[in-house]
């Protein structure tokens, strides 16, 4: 069994989780030892580490224990994406280890994974926008039914009731804004989950990347990159400043969402 650590730093929540899994993992159970959710509004880059060691310390662990590395890449906040992956790659260069990544919003799907149906999870873009997606659980399972990006919220609720002819159950920390739209445009068909499990869990982020696993590569901490989804506002201003229209990041440079990197 191979002792995997995993954080996630994209939203206002410090989730850390510490688990097990298998060597041959296609398939595979996991096991959680220990986790914890932080409230950490843009207090990421002093709590993360410290979260980690007492968490560690609780089950008996220390860093020198730990046989890989799992960090959410978002998308979330810019700053706290970046923090979560920083110390992330630090760590496993350091100790040596794999590092592989899980979608921020892939982790908090997968706290509905024993939840039969449609849930979507709408994660705060900022600037009146959300990170919407679409998971197919059930069964302890679940299945992205599409990439990562950002819009408008009134955009991605029509297009979820015109898409969807089911009822859906809405998470996410994009909803504390614009639940009431989303609950306008789904009417009698949507519900919400409680706020305290709109961020990602330990368990998620172990869940995520265990799922995608087989294809993920050998987990070198150099080539795993965020998602952001669109430009940074200094890349934005930048692109205005030559003449260009700002657009999104549709490149690939900032990372493929989860399900491309599958």
């Amino acid at each position: 069994m191979r002792t995997v650590l995993a954080f996630d730093t994209a939203t206002d929540v410090i989730a850390v989780g510490v688990g097990r899994w298998p060597e041959e993992v296609e398939g595979a159970p996991r096991e959680m030892l220990a986790e914890l959710e932080l409230a950490a509004f843009r207090a990421a880059n002093t709590r993360l580490l410290t979260s980690m060691v007492e968490l560690l310390r609780e089950i008996s662990l220390d860093v020198g224990h730990l046989d890989a590395v799992v960090v959410g890449r978002g998308p979330g906040s810019f700053t706290g994406v970046r923090i979560g992956v920083a110390t992330a790659k630090g760590l496993a260069q350091g100790l040596g280890v794999p590092l592989y990544g899980a979608g921020t919003l892939d982790a908090v799907a997968w706290r509905f994974a024993y939840h039969d149906g449609l849930v979507g999870v709408v994660g705060d873009a900022m600037r009146q926008e959300v990170y919407p997606a679409l998971f197919r659980c059930g069964g302890g399972s679940v299945e992205r039914l599409g990439r990562d990006v950002v819009e408008k919220p009134a955009e991605t609720a029509a297009r979820w009731a015109a898409e969807t002819g089911e009822p859906l159950l809405l998470a996410g920390n994009g909803l504390a804004k614009h639940r009431d739209l989303f609950a306008g445009a789904l009417r009698g068909r949507v519900s919400v989950a409680p706020p305290e499990v709109w961020a990602p869990s330990g368990a998620g982020l172990l869940a995520a990347a265990l799922e995608a696993l087989p294809e993920a590569g050998p987990g070198d901490p150099g080539t795993l990159l965020p998602v952001y989804t669109r430009l940074a506002d200094a890349e934005e201003a930048e692109a205005r400043r030559l003449g260009a229209e700002p657009g999104r990041n549709e490149t690939g440079v900032a990372g493929p969402g989860p399900e491309e990197a599958r």
